[in-house]
């Protein structure tokens, strides 16, 4: 897995420790919002993030208006229509087999902005991933619910927009563009909290010790240690041997929410998750093998 031998077993724990961090962070962004406005459950997110990695935070001239851009597709659109969708479902595993379209979406966006081919390959593995997106449409139960999972898969493609200005990201410590995120995230989407949601005070006073607890999650393991450890783990190993792992947080969440959440199962979420996967593994393995042979 590594350039060399050392350390293998570590990172591999390490790897599989961060995606099971983001896999449970569905369940606790779940229990959080039952009670926490979703716009006002960003900014809480956001605000420490900012406040912890000021510090490494660099002014970037003539990359500003870029880093706005990702801060605003990837950061403030994502999480908003993210978290609305969380409070549209009750099921979690259809918004987070859907949110890995993000990566297929990145492909598509790369290939008509940046002219990046997409061959044969990615091609059928698009194809595949959106079928799996047609199954999971034909569940009676998800049916219910559409609404939410299109407007998650909005947000994974607010994602896939913010890596396009990525590309313009070369040189910029992670830790530093983490803080840009948090910071171009909470300032607009806290004026649009204190427009739409009025009584956020009042819910934010009266949240419950597992409603603060479930926050302490989302910022702590999932937000700041989980990207700070990916983030360290990128520096040591090519993206296609790490590429398989991401798929992994999707079917931690998905368990999850079967056993603490009493989500409901069906064959047609199996086989519309099992053929997003498989096309989202191929694209990342592909696209992982450009990047190191470039």
């Amino acid at each position: 897995m590594t350039k060399t031998d050392d350390g293998l077993g570590l990172d591999l724990l390490l790897l599989v420790g961060v995606q099971a961090l983001w896999g449970l962070n569905w369940i606790f962004s779940k229990l959080a919002l039952t009670e926490i406005p979703p716009l006002t459950l960003i900014v809480l997110r956001c605000v420490p993030v900012f406040v912890l990695f000021l510090p490494w935070m660099r002014w970037h001239r003539g990359k500003m208006v870029h880093i706005g851009l990702v801060a605003l597709t990837a950061g403030a659109l994502n999480f908003g229509l993210g978290f609305l969708a969380l409070t549209m479902a009750h099921d979690i595993a259809p918004l987070a087999l859907t949110g890995n379209l993000a990566i297929p979406f990145a492909t598509i966006l790369s290939a008509i902005f940046l002219g990046d081919r997409i061959g044969i390959w990615r091609g059928g593995a698009l194809v595949v991933a959106f079928l799996g997106v047609m199954f999971l449409s034909f569940d009676p139960r998800i049916f219910s619910y559409l609404d939410a999972m299109l407007v998650n898969m909005a947000a994974a493609f607010a994602w896939a927009t913010g890596t396009i200005f990525m590309r313009h990201m070369k040189g910029i410590n992670p830790i530093d563009m983490q803080g840009w995120i948090a910071l171009g995230t909470f300032v607009p989407v806290g004026i649009a909290a204190a427009v739409f949601e009025p009584d956020a005070v009042h819910a934010v006073r009266n949240a419950s010790f597992e409603a603060w607890a479930s926050l302490a999650y989302i910022i702590i393991g999932a937000s700041i240690i989980g990207h700070v450890t990916f983030n360290w783990l990128l520096q040591r190993h090519p993206i296609p041997q790490i590429a398989p792992f991401m798929l992994l947080a999707p079917v931690i969440a998905s368990v999850a929410g079967v056993l603490f959440l009493g989500d409901s199962w069906s064959w047609r979420l199996v086989a519309g998750g099992a053929l997003i996967l498989s096309g989202v593994l191929v694209i990342a393995l592909r696209e992982g093998r450009r990047r190191v042979a470039a």
